[in-house]
């Protein structure tokens, strides 16, 4: 019962992260990606320093765990906010999703080679599988001739510092609170972009309607701010592989939601290619138990 609360909880934080494909869709609209990025981020450390101010400020660091939230920091923050906004002028929000649902995969992969995690040829087969769907989809069905977009390039950039990201906050969640690891790696993200924001401040367009700002101010505290902090609160209790391949479940969800608000409809090419992230993600995550069916099967012939 306690492990189904925790996969609920983190289910709806991948809701609210499917949500942000539909909500940075709307303020790039009005909003540069780099000014996106830093206004979000300002709120979402001026939030988390409120709330969390006693875990901030009893933490202790090693020099270790420094360099870790600072590569995590620029690696998951700044580079990650700023692709994933920029990404979306370029393409559309179930493309962006649909290349971020091999996060599991990729994240999977980089702790085998980092930890040396054991691997079978059902987890490989499901991987290529999925790499497979990524490659319909970015290339618009044309697997074989080179035609990707900068679209897609800024989701890939996104996917793979989401990846990286999600490795080394499992790692400082053994040694720093969730609040903590949060905090800190919003706020070192916000001074890496902060030198940018002389010049893209003078061109900021002040006059966006009210709605906009709420959006943007409540989007930032929930999506961001709460929803990291559970997430990273969370995925220590079951790690970072099985907690990351609830992320397949945001497609889906970004895809319901574009049809609902911006009425974009996925195209053939983007269902078939989902249809195979999908089959590839269900071979990775049960290829143990896959295994053990054919070993059963073996003996029984």
């Amino acid at each position: 019962m306690k492990q189904l609360t925790i996969y609920m909880i983190l289910f709806s934080c991948v809701f609210f992260w499917a949500s942000n494909f539909i909500i940075g869709s709307i303020l790039i609209e009005h909003w540069a990606p780099i000014t996106v990025a830093i206004f979000r981020l300002i709120i979402i450390v001026l939030f988390l320093g409120c709330i969390s101010w006693k875990a901030i400020t009893r933490t202790i660091f090693t020099r270790k765990n420094l360099l870790l939230l600072v590569i995590a920091g620029i690696l998951g923050v700044s580079i990650n906010h700023y692709s994933f906004y920029a990404s979306l002028q370029h393409t559309s929000p179930i493309t962006a999703a649909l290349i971020l649902a091999c996060a599991p995969i990729v994240t999977s992969l980089l702790n085998k080679l980092i930890y040396h995690e054991s691997r079978n040829g059902i987890f490989w087969l499901g991987a290529i599988i999925s790499f497979v769907g990524v490659g319909l989809i970015i290339t618009k069905g044309a697997l074989i001739t080179i035609s990707i977009g900068k679209g897609e390039v800024l989701s890939l950039i996104t996917m793979l510092s989401f990846s990286l990201f999600l490795i080394i906050v499992n790692h400082l969640s053994l040694k720093m609170s969730a609040q903590s690891i949060t905090f800190y790696t919003n706020l070192i993200g916000l001074l890496m972009l902060i030198p940018f924001s002389f010049t893209i401040l003078p061109q900021t367009n002040w006059q966006v309607t009210y709605p906009y700002w709420i959006l943007l101010v409540l989007s930032a505290i929930v999506i961001h701010g709460v929803s990291n902090l559970m997430w990273n609160q969370k995925m220590k209790e079951i790690g970072s592989t099985n907690a990351s391949l609830l992320l397949n479940f945001e497609p889906a969800i970004a895809m319901l939601l574009s049809a609902i608000f911006l009425k974009q409809f996925p195209t053939s090419v983007q269902i078939y290619g989902s249809l195979l992230i999908l089959l590839g993600i269900l071979l990775c995550i049960y290829y143990k138990e896959i295994k053990v069916m054919l070993f059963m099967k073996g003996k029984t012939n």
